[in-house]
């Protein structure tokens, strides 16, 4: 009987041996958060093809969750800690409160945010990698406000999250840069996914004399570019090169460098050096671009508009005064 329970505690042992081995060696678990569906809009849509591939690339084993409000983010960053997920990426600024609330409950999962970010607050467990909207906004108001003909333009975000605001008050200086005189318009549609109430305040904007549109809505950017297509007004594509989509009114596109920077979280969690740091995304460091050739309009805009962008990336144009 003895020997039976040797055995019996001997083979127990191993067993459990064998499941921690099992653990050890299984692919890291990884879940990106969005805010809107990864299959339909732009921000989730590009932002997801980044993090897949990054996943793929580090073998990691990937898992997202859809629809995640900023109201619902807390509990849904505790749920997949909880579960053991060893690094979380949430796809939007507005999940930095949620970050900041939870992470300090569980040092052994990293926490990444893609958008923006001002601090981490120290927390040894989160990273960003914060897209610097400032110089994206001013660019965005040197092209409307040198492509537009009334001098007239709007930009319409979709709730003012903290890389909205900045973005609309950057997008004022860029055309201002170009042209003090220019009108800039905001609006806020109040959701993210909102398409007919968005295109209902992109037609009103273009009946008061608006030629130019700037969407910052993500899923409701249709409702936007298709009231521009429509009416007669120029737009932009978001965040990937949407002119096929809006052939007659997209002069150009912002591309986001998603898989530079999921490549490099990915990287970077597999090295074990994220934690407490902020990356800044700029065009010095190829975080974004335009989609050229500029369609619809004089190749003169083109060139002003890479020109002010040259300087930027040389730092001779100071952002701040």
């Amino acid at each position: 009987m003895k020997t039976n329970a040797f055995l019996a505690t001997l083979a127990a042992g191993a067993l459990a041996l064998a499941s921690a081995a099992a653990a050890q060696d299984a692919p890291p678990r990884v879940a990106g958060l969005f805010t809107q569906t990864v299959t339909q809009g732009s921000w989730d849509v590009a932002g997801y093809a980044g993090f897949k591939a990054m996943a793929e690339a580090q073998g990691f084993n990937a898992s997202y969750l859809e629809h995640v409000t900023y109201e619902s983010a807390p509990a849904a960053l505790r749920q997949l800690a909880s579960d053991g997920v060893a690094m979380i990426i949430a796809h939007s600024s507005g999940y930095s409160a949620a970050i900041k609330e939870v992470a300090p409950s569980f040092p052994d999962t990293q926490f990444v945010l893609y958008s923006y970010e001002g601090s981490t607050d120290g927390l040894k467990n989160y990273s960003a990698w914060s897209v610097d909207w400032d110089e994206y906004g001013f660019v965005l108001g040197v092209l409307a406000a040198s492509a537009s003909k009334s001098g007239h333009i709007a930009v319409i975000g979709g709730e003012p999250i903290p890389s909205a605001e900045r973005t609309m008050e950057f997008i004022k200086k860029g055309a201002a840069y170009v042209d003090p005189a220019v009108t800039v318009e905001t609006a806020y549609v109040g959701s993210f996914s909102d398409v007919a109430r968005a295109k209902e305040i992109a037609t009103g904007l273009i009946a008061r004399g608006a030629d130019f549109l700037i969407p910052s809505a993500d899923t409701a950017d249709a409702g936007i570019q298709q009231a521009a297509d429509e009416e007669g007004a120029l737009t932009i594509g978001s965040y990937s090169d949407q002119s096929a989509a809006y052939p007659n009114a997209v002069m150009t596109s912002t591309v986001m460098n998603f898989a530079k920077s999921y490549g490099e979280i990915g990287a970077e969690f597999t090295a074990k050096t994220l934690g407490d740091k902020i990356v800044t995304e700029n065009l010095a460091s190829s975080g974004w671009t335009l989609s050229q050739p500029f369609q619809h309009v004089d190749a003169a805009v083109e060139a002003k508009v890479f020109a002010v962008i040259d300087e930027l990336k040389a730092g001779k144009i100071d952002l701040y005064k």
